[in-house]
């Protein structure tokens, strides 16, 4: 009797089992991927991606500072894909793991300004990606820290598919990349600026760009003197902000909010 109870039990387990595995069912909650990127001017970009438990997921776009590199975004992307957003964090050419195709290495310290607007191309790459991984394409949003927004807002400018940027501690301009006119051509779409007020660069940058905003921008300004990604460790409250904002726009795990502001 024992026995067939075990026997009962085992069939039972395996027929759910099975069912797992059913197309209507929500995806199971996956590990980071990592990933080789070839951009459309052959460079190699090593990137990772961040799968939630969710279909059709909202994207994000991760785009890191002048010298750094997509493992800066970590922290934040698992919080992302917890939150139900697919994201990709990626290695901007000649950082990180990002080599152009032929194996030789890129030095982005001797970068001109075509070399840091050349990286539009590394963008473009991972946005392509994240949509062949399954994400809304109704629902994309970037967020850049330092150099990395002023690349975010010039990419967005150019790319109409794109709905929301978060720009972490952005310049009027960062190695030749400029902000202002870039946020004219980005339009109506939502803005969020971050920044801390002991970074005065940054912080002016920021007063200037909102009070010259055109579109649907908020600021948020918080104390301390920490840039770019570092606001995400630096201020316990901004990482939670951000996503509020967010899920404000894109949404984060139902059909997509109606925010009235495009």
């Amino acid at each position: 009797m024992r026995h067939a109870f075990k026997t009962l039990t085992g069939v039972l387990f395996c027929l759910v089992a099975l069912g797992c595995g059913a197309p209507d069912e929500t995806p199971a909650f996956g590990t980071p991927q990592d990933l080789a990127l070839l951009t459309t001017d052959t460079v190699e970009l090593a990137a990772t991606l961040y799968p939630p438990a969710r279909k059709n997921p909202p994207g994000l776009i991760l785009v890191h500072d002048r010298l750094g590199s997509r493992a800066h975004f970590a922290a934040f992307a698992a919080r992302a894909q917890r939150e139900g957003y697919l994201s990709i964090a990626v290695d901007l050419r000649g950082h990180g793991g990002s080599v152009p195709r032929n194996g030789t290495s890129l030095n982005p310290r001797a970068f001109a300004q075509d070399d840091w607007m050349r990286c539009l191309s590394d963008l473009e790459s991972a946005k392509k990606t994240l949509l062949e991984r399954g994400a809304d394409p109704d629902n994309l949003a970037m967020v850049g820290a330092g150099l990395g927004a002023n690349l975010v807002l010039q990419y967005a400018s150019r790319d109409e598919e794109i709905q929301a940027i978060v720009l972490l501690s952005p310049g009027l301009s960062y190695e030749g990349i400029e902000a202002e006119e870039a946020l004219a051509r980005y339009g109506k779409r939502p803005t969020l600026l971050v920044t801390s007020t002991g970074d005065s660069y940054a912080a002016s940058t920021c007063e200037e760009l909102h009070a010259k905003a055109s579109s649907h921008c908020e600021l948020r300004e918080y104390d301390g003197a920490a840039h770019g990604v570092d606001l995400l460790d630096a201020v316990e409250i901004c990482p939670p902000q951000i996503f509020l904002w967010l899920e404000g726009i894109l949404g984060n795990g139902a059909d997509r909010e109606e925010s009235g502001t495009r």
